[in-house]
Formats: C-alpha cells, sequence, structure tokens
C-alpha cells in the first residue's frame, strides 16, 4: 500500500462522513483511495505509485484547478524544478494511458498551460456494503464554456475571467483586466458582469454593464477570447434585454 495515500484520501474524504467513500466512481472506472488501486468495470488497471496520487489529488477537487504547484508541495517536496516538471509531465501522460484520454479532446483530465490540472468529470462516491452510489462528490457542471478547441465547466458559483493566472477562465491578453469579468452561475440561473474593466466585456455584441442573464449559443467576448456559452443543464435562463443574435 501507499503510504502517501491515505493523506490524500483524507481530502476526498472532507464533507464525506462515511467511511466509504474511500472508493470513488467516475465513468467506467473506480479507485480506490487507500488500496491504490485503478480498476475499469473491475478489472484492475495498472497505474504507478506517482501517478496514482497525482490523480487522486484531482478527484479530491474535482471541477477545481489543482496547482503545479500544489503537486509539488504534495509529491515533490524535495526535488529541483527540473526533475519536477519531468515527473509531473511524466506522471500526467500515464493517467492518460491509463484512462483512454487526451490532452487535446480531455474527459478526465483537463491541463490549464502554465497552471496546472483540473479532472472534469463527474466523480461519486462508492457504498462498500452494496456498491451503490452514495452520494455525488461534486454535481455535473451546470455550464461549459467553448473557447477555440477548449471545454471549460463551470459549477455551482463565481467564476472569475481575467489576466490573473488564479482566475477560473485565464485570458493571458494584455487588454484583459486581472478580474476583468465574472459569471454566477446557480441552480436556476446564469449571470455575468463586468468587474471594472478597462475594455469592457461583451455579452453577443453589446457591453455588459449590469449582472445580465445568460442562456444557451449566448457568446461573450473578453479582449481576444470569445466564449460561447452552454447549458448542461435545462436553467431558466433568458437572454439578456437588448443582446442580438
Amino acid at each position: 500500500m501507499n503510504s502517501h495515500v491515505p493523506a490524500v484520501y483524507n481530502d476526498v474524504e472532507m464533507g464525506q462522513p462515511s467511511p466509504d467513500s474511500r472508493i470513488v466512481r467516475f465513468g467506467l472506472f473506480e479507485l480506490d483511495l487507500v488500496t491504490g488501486e485503478l480498476r475499469k468495470k473491475g478489472v484492475k488497471v495498472s497505474l504507478q505509485e506517482q501517478p496514482f496520487q497525482v490523480l487522486a489529488m484531482l478527484v479530491a477537487a474535482p471541477g477545481e484547478l489543482v496547482t503545479r504547484e500544489a503537486l509539488r508541495q504534495r509529491l515533490w517536496p524535495d526535488t529541483v524544478f527540473v526533475d519536477f516538471e519531468h515527473g509531473l509531465n511524466k506522471a500526467v501522460a500515464k493517467i492518460r494511458t491509463a484512462l483512454g484520454d487526451l490532452a487535446q479532446s480531455p474527459r478526465f483530465v483537463e491541463t490549464l498551460e502554465r497552471r496546472g490540472y483540473r479532472f472534469i468529470a463527474p466523480v461519486e462516491a462508492v457504498d462498500l456494503a452494496g456498491r451503490d452510489t452514495v452520494g455525488a462528490v461534486t454535481r455535473p457542471p451546470l455550464v461549459r464554456l467553448a473557447w477555440g478547441d477548449r471545454s471549460i465547466p463551470l459549477g455551482e458559483g463565481t467564476h472569475v475571467l481575467g489576466r490573473d493566472p488564479a482566475a477560473e477562465v485565464w485570458i493571458d491578453a494584455s487588454v484583459v483586466s486581472r478580474r476583468h469579468a465574472a459569471i454566477e452561475v446557480s441552480s436556476l440561473t446564469v449571470t455575468i458582469d463586468d468587474l471594472g474593466s478597462h475594455n469592457g466585456t461583451f455579452l453577443n455584441g453589446a457591453r455588459v454593464e449590469s449582472p445580465t442573464p445568460l442562456a444557451d449559443g449566448d457568446e461573450i467576448r473578453v479582449g481576444p477570447a470569445c466564449l460561447t456559452v452552454h447549458t448542461a443543464a435545462p436553467l431558466d435562463l433568458t437572454k439578456s434585454a437588448g443582446a442580438d443574435d
């Protein structure tokens, strides 16, 4: 058994009082955070210790950015930068091979360039007694933003768009403010608001002056970035008044 795994398991267990949440499920896979095993439809999939630990950290925070620095501090605290970069890149490549995932069109592990990684598939805790799902660790994203070949999932909460590398939607351009705009997602509505940016936020060609509802197919422009809104669940949304198709 991997001596580091229980520490990662404790992260996943936060907010999940049942000890049976030691096993999590995503797609056809199950990850045992105590024994350090990955299985696909009950069949064990080979995954070495370091890649397993990286995967465990990612599924502990589904839908959230796990930074390269956080991974380094947890898993490579005493290595030099070059060794860490090589080790992490190799570990992520092995995870993708084990899951049959592609960096260009990910179903599980999304790369956020120069910042880290995000686990984008829904993750569920498994009841060991009945082998049934006992509760979702995270809800599937309510909204996705399509930006070129990227698909950015947004769950409930506030999501900042901007030049700050810590922003959920990072747009690395000088004409974009560090905290440029914010999308607020709830179970019923999705809105966007400009955060006092210098060059403005535009929805379907109209400048956003106040919190404005978003609907499926809406187009958001922030600096050079053009993002299309796709709702992943039926929401009670209406297009913004004055926003042209």
